[in-house]
């Protein structure tokens, strides 16, 4: 995407923040290459903002599936606490970012919705199927629901080993699995997203969506609304980037919507 960026990125770090996030929340480091912080981490008017700012796009909703997230919809429609834990790379931290518990607290107003993040650099079930991340790190929190997505996961299997080890430790905990956005690979390119490992366009969205389906999660391709909102504004992508990699605020938005799509009333 470099060859046609309009955007100049620093040789090191990301662009500045036009939006730094205006919710502090507590953060700690479990062990080095880790992070676990709370979110929301942008109030309601901070959103609006970015929102009201942002290019306009438009995607094909992803159709809601409650199947496997029965106790989580009981809870934003009755009313309760509702936990959510996303735990990945980089890219869910950018998700989580985007403050889209803060737009599904607005929703539903029942919900008393609170949430959490457990994030490593390039990190999937392969790192946190390792050294009883799961039962030290994870099962404590409690989290109703596990949101588990981003780039980096290495292979089906340690997908599956992980929902084995939250279930051990968590029976009733429910789970949405995600595919992927952002990265190198140019969102304007069918041929190019086919081919990426962690996209939802491809191979790994196929066998993601049987996984959620043999172990009875919530499957979510956020792939494909994520390129059709970008290819729908007729702007390079990178207008919603940060770096090469990472989504800028415009960038987290997407995501936002496209989480509030699936999880609308």
């Amino acid at each position: 995407m470099m060859k046609d960026s309009p955007v100049q990125f620093p040789e090191k770090g990301p662009l500045k923040a036009q939006f730094p996030p205006d919710v502090k929340t507590e953060q700690k480091t479990p062990e080095k290459d880790y992070s676990i912080f709370g979110t929301p981490q942008r109030s309601l008017e901070q959103i609006a903002k970015i929102q009201a700012e942002m290019p306009k796009g438009r995607f094909t909703p992803p159709k809601p599936d409650w199947t496997h997230l029965k106790r989580t919809r009981r809870i934003l429609t009755k009313g309760g606490e509702l936990h959510i834990l996303a735990m990945g790379d980089s890219i869910v931290a950018d998700t989580m970012r985007s403050a889209w518990l803060a737009k599904l607290g607005e929703a539903y107003p029942k919900a008393e919705i609170r949430g959490t993040v457990y994030v490593r650099g390039g990190g999937g079930c392969q790192h946190y199927k390792e050294e009883e991340r799961i039962r030290k790190n994870v099962v404590p929190l409690k989290p109703d629901l596990m949101f588990i997505g981003g780039i980096s996961q290495k292979d089906i299997e340690s997908i599956r080993e992980v929902i084995g080890q939250l279930r051990a430790g968590l029976p009733d905990v429910e789970i949405l699995l995600a595919t992927g956005t952002f990265g190198t690979t140019d969102p304007r390119s069918p041929e190019e997203l086919a081919k990426d490992k962690r996209s939802g366009a491809g191979e790994y969205g196929v066998a993601l969506r049987k996984l959620a389906a043999e172990q009875r999660c919530a499957f979510l391709n956020m792939t494909l609304p994520w390129a059709e909102y970008i290819r729908s504004t007729k702007l390079h992508p990178h207008v919603f980037y940060r770096d090469r990699v990472h989504a800028n605020e415009f960038g987290e938005q997407i995501l936002s919507k496209i989480l509030m799509s699936f999880f609308k009333p």
